[in-house]
């Protein structure tokens, strides 16, 4: 598909690997307690969730198409106003790419169990959802006035992503 220079291959997400780009959302190594008379376990701010004052968090169901890969990357977006949060509501594994500035030169691509969600810290720049098998995603950002989506097409410096 295209040469081993362009290839970005996904590495496990990990909480550690992810932290300059926001947080892991995952059950797994977190703390809980029991709630409602023992019948649940609640795993409580997992994520840092930001919303500037001008605008108020959204929950959003995202249904994706599966993404078979190798795929090309097209797009980098961030949004400057609030974090950005996805979690998968069926098991579905899925690819996030995040980069340090608007081109690829220091992208890093991570991959999802299907039992882990991301949130994007404000203004991180990343690749639209790649969910490698089809399915709902809940996703948590912000409404309001103004431009959250700052959106670059990343042309010739495409890379393509592997596992």
């Amino acid at each position: 598909m295209s040469s081993a220079a362009t290839m970005l291959c996904a590495e496990p997400l990990t909480a550690a690997a992810f932290a300059p780009y926001g947080q892991v959302i995952e059950c797994a190594g977190r703390d809980s307690y029991a709630i409602n008379a023992g019948s649940s376990q609640r795993f409580t701010d997992l994520a840092q969730i930001e919303c500037d004052a001008g605008g108020r968090l959204a929950l959003s169901i995202f249904r994706a198409d599966a993404q078979a890969l190798p795929c090309r990357l097209h797009t980098l977006e961030r949004h400057p106003l609030g974090s950005q949060a996805f979690v998968p509501l069926a098991g579905q594994r899925f690819v996030v790419v995040v980069a340090d500035g608007p081109d690829t030169a220091s992208a890093r691509a991570f991959i999802s169990d299907g039992r882990q969600g991301v949130n994007f810290r404000r203004g991180v720049w990343h690749h639209p959802l790649l969910a490698l098998e089809a399915g709902d995603f809940l996703v948590a950002d912000r409404l309001g006035p103004g431009n959250n989506c700052d959106e670059v097409d990343i042309g010739p410096q495409e890379k393509t992503v592997c596992v």
